[in-house]
């Protein structure tokens, strides 16, 4: 079963703000929204988090492109969900080192790989949306739902149950 959170997401036109076409210098999905989000991306900034980046929508099936900025080592993910209904995705990442030339900043325990944001999409109103979690957002969850990257799902002999646990 999926982890459901509420965030604020805004998902803007805002190239318009910034002077951008619609294709631009980015050679992937999920690049800077400084140097243009690429024809099927819009520039995306999650309240909360610091910085933006350009996301495309998900497939009917809840795919994402797989094509990432280099460098970067965050996985695709169809995480967002704006109040009307439109799914977009984003790069799901552990550490800065997922990101590439981003960071990784982490909203109830859910990281988002971001680029550093320019001064005018503050005034970019905000959406509210859900973050859609396959696996467990933060460690020691239950297997059931999945364990992050790091962990193992782990049973103690002579207790009930079990829980994902990443190494010392």
């Amino acid at each position: 079963m999926a982890v459901r959170r509420s965030v604020l997401v805004a998902l803007a036109l805002y190239q318009s703000y910034m002077g951008l076409a619609e294709t631009s210098g980015n050679p992937t999905h999920y690049g800077d929204p400084k140097t243009g989000c690429e024809a099927d991306e819009q520039a995306v900034r999650v309240q909360g988090l610091a910085g933006d980046f350009c996301s495309p929508k998900c497939s009917s099936s809840g795919s994402c492109p797989s094509d990432v900025p280099q460098g970067d080592t965050a996985a695709p993910m169809c995480a967002l969900r704006t109040t009307t209904g439109d799914k977009y995705c984003a790069l799901k990442c552990q550490a800065d080192s997922d990101c590439g030339t981003g960071a990784c900043h982490k909203i109830m325990g859910i990281g988002l790989c971001t680029y550093s944001a320019a001064a005018l999409i503050s005034n970019v109103p905000a959406l509210t949306a859900e973050v859609d979690v396959s696996t467990n957002p933060t460690h020691y969850g239950d297997p059931k739902t999945g364990c992050e990257a790091d962990e193992q799902a782990v049973r103690v002999q002579g207790l009930a149950g079990d829980f994902c646990s990443p190494k010392c």
